[in-house]
């Protein structure tokens, strides 16, 4: 049977024909991946060990660059990462993105063909900052002289980060509960590829009343797409705004993307075409489930229920993360018997049409270590 070694939220990202999914492990290094081709094939079974330094890395996040995975992690109180070849070789010695600090997560990650842009907050006394480091295409760590994107004094976190390739920019999301208000809302700032601010402090997407978190960022093509969790209703609910390229928000009173019973949570976004597909941890049933829901160009949700995902291979389905590539969508998202945010438990993944269709049931695990049987682990 399959070997529950994962920790933590996993994170997908494509390129190249081939998904690389990459998450904390329970082995040495801490921070493993696996690639899966287009159709459905594991291509690393026993797991890559991505991190061959002995200090542990946790929390690990990956984006393509045009040629290279790069991967990210939390080290300490700093940040590391390596580059991935296509074909699972580790390239180069492992970067140092921020020294020891008092880094604190979660970590965003998107790359142009030039720089990835790694975020993360800096926790201070009485203050939580957003700020980011750029990484060359050679994993060089530049040197940013303001690399703040939210004030002095406020208490921030959550960030998340998309590319632009048409305005070489980046769109950095996060939570903000600037004035002292206890319900963060959403902001975010606009970052040329050169690392300049087009948003000195940001901006608000959503000031909803209640609380909006753990937002995600997707670039269309025509605009971002930005979504969260939000409790504006009492419970968590997933929302969505559009937002164009000059940081004008579209849907100011947001859009409700999934209202069901029970808390709809964690949400990630990744796009195709005219649509995007948003992912969510549902708990309408009483268990988690990872469910979605289409989001179009125009703001209409194709799907205004959502659409299961994840099919019940195991009692509990959280942590999801999605990519596009190659006509499909690839969910990855934690399973255990019972609920383990902080527990071991397993990675599984499934391919989503743009239609919906889910192509993997019983889904893929990807937690499989050298020895044990290629199926889903059982209920």
């Amino acid at each position: 049977m399959p070997a529950p070694v994962a920790r933590g939220t996993p994170s997908v990202a494509f390129g190249k024909g081939k998904y690389l999914v990459v998450w904390e492990d329970e082995r040495d290094g801490g921070v493993y991946g696996t690639r899966v081709r287009t159709d459905g094939r594991l291509l690393d079974p026993g797991g890559l060990r991505l991190n061959p330094r002995a200090v542990r890395g946790f929390a690990p996040v990956a984006a393509f660059n045009g040629t290279h995975f790069f991967v990210v992690w939390q080290a300490g109180t700093g940040i590391s990462g390596v580059r991935v070849a296509t074909d699972g070789t580790v390239v180069g010695p492992v970067f140092d993105v921020v020294p020891p600090g008092t880094v604190s997560l979660p970590l965003g990650l998107a790359c142009s063909p030039k720089v990835c842009t790694v975020t993360y907050n800096i926790v201070a006394e009485m203050e939580s900052i957003i700020s980011f480091t750029r990484v060359r295409w050679d994993g060089g760590v530049l040197p940013d002289v303001d690399h703040t994107v939210s004030p002095a004094g406020n208490l921030a976190g959550e960030s998340s980060v998309a590319w632009n390739n048409n305005q070489k920019q980046f769109l950095i999301v996060w939570i903000d509960a600037r004035g002292g208000t206890a319900s963060p809302d959403i902001y975010g700032a606009r970052v040329k590829e050169d690392g300049t601010i087009l948003d000195d402090g940001g901006f608000p997407i959503s000031q909803a009343t209640g609380s909006q978190r753990r937002p995600d960022v997707t670039w269309t093509g025509r605009r971002y797409h930005v979504v969260w969790g939000d409790d504006r209703s009492g419970t968590f609910d997933i929302y969505g705004a559009r937002v164009r390229s000059n940081g004008t928000v579209e849907d100011l009173a947001g859009i409700p993307i999934s209202t069901a019973p029970g808390e709809q949570t964690l949400p990630r976004v990744a796009h195709h075409e005219s649509k995007s597909l948003v992912v969510w941890d549902d708990t309408r049933g009483g268990q988690h489930r990872i469910r979605g829901a289409r989001l179009g160009e125009d703001g209409r949700v194709w799907d205004s229920s959502g659409f299961a995902i994840s099919q019940g291979d195991l009692p509990n389905e959280f942590f999801p993360d999605v990519a596009y590539g190659d006509d499909r969508f690839f969910t990855a998202y934690a399973a255990e018997v019972e609920y383990s945010p902080f527990g071991t438990h397993f990675v599984l993944g499934t391919r989503v049409r743009h239609d919906t269709r889910v192509q993997d049931s019983p889904a893929l695990v990807l937690t499989r270590v050298p020895g044990t049987a290629p199926s889903a682990p059982s209920r």
